[in-house]
């Protein structure tokens, strides 16, 4: 038996297994012809196939572009998908750390659909006021910390598809390409976002990108400050600030980034 030889067959799984993988390796996502072409099928043997993963929501279809992606279900079981799952292996002990130094709590927030999702979070116990923010809560792009800082270290290609993503999710809302661009080139120049929380009021967020082997930002640490009427209950940003930066280093390192290959 060859090694692509396997003892039973199961046609019907092993044709919805490779529309998956296609689309997994695919995130601008491919129309029913595109499907059918890439996986040397007939349109009619995939349809029915493409149409029970997009009922079951493992797939979504984009009316405006007329494809099909990989739908957030999946969220659920690749988040014991090994880079992931390594990314909170590596992360916790260190951000552990961090909280304790910085007395906050913080969180790692992924790209996913359009815009940050919280991967998770870790709290610094001994302090009620820290803000703790869900694990799986979302926020958009486009005015939020989070998203700045995937938009200002992605390259030029994921950049553009994420910003096709969050038009898609967000139809009725218009984006100022010009005033985007202006503030990831200022988070890029600087290496972190620091801004008032678009949502809560006396909130201060603060995101510094988090890095793998191949240079991509697959992550970013993000903390939420209260800020107090009485200054001296201030944290120092600019310690805060130094401490999210040695930590996202620390970690990206031990994700195999080098900063000079």
């Amino acid at each position: 038996m060859t090694e692509k030889e396997t003892k039973y067959k199961a046609p019907a799984l092993e044709k919805g297994m490779a529309i998956i993988e296609l689309l997994a390796r695919t995130p601008e996502g491919l129309n029913l012809t595109q499907i059918s072409d890439s996986l040397g099928k007939s349109k009619a043997e995939i349809f029915r196939m493409v149409a029970v993963l997009n009922d079951l929501h493992y797939l979504e279809f984009f009316q405006t572009e007329r494809v099909y992606r990989l739908s957030l279900k999946l969220y659920r079981l690749t988040h014991r998908y090994a880079p992931v799952h390594h990314l909170n292996n590596v992360a916790f002990p260190i951000i552990q750390k961090l909280c304790g130094d910085i007395q906050q709590s913080c969180h790692l927030v992924v790209y996913s659909d359009g815009g940050g999702l919280i991967l998770s979070h870790q709290d610094y116990d001994t302090n009620s006021n820290c803000l703790t923010l869900p694990v799986g809560g979302r926020g958009p792009l486009t005015d939020n910390c989070a998203g700045h800082v995937l938009l200002a270290f992605a390259s030029y290609d994921n950049r553009e598809r994420m910003l096709k993503a969050y038009q898609e999710n967000h139809p009725d809302l218009s984006l100022d390409l010009m005033a985007l661009r202006n503030i990831w080139l200022r988070v890029k120049e600087q290496g972190h976002e620091a801004m008032p929380s678009p949502v809560l009021a006396g909130v201060y967020d603060i995101g510094v990108p988090i890095f793998d082997y191949y240079h991509n930002a697959v992550a970013v640490l993000l903390t939420s400050i209260l800020m107090y009427r009485d200054e001296s209950r201030n944290a120092d940003f600019e310690h805060v600030i130094n401490k999210l930066k040695e930590t996202s280093h620390l970690i990206s390192q031990k994700m195999g980034f080098d900063e000079e290959a």
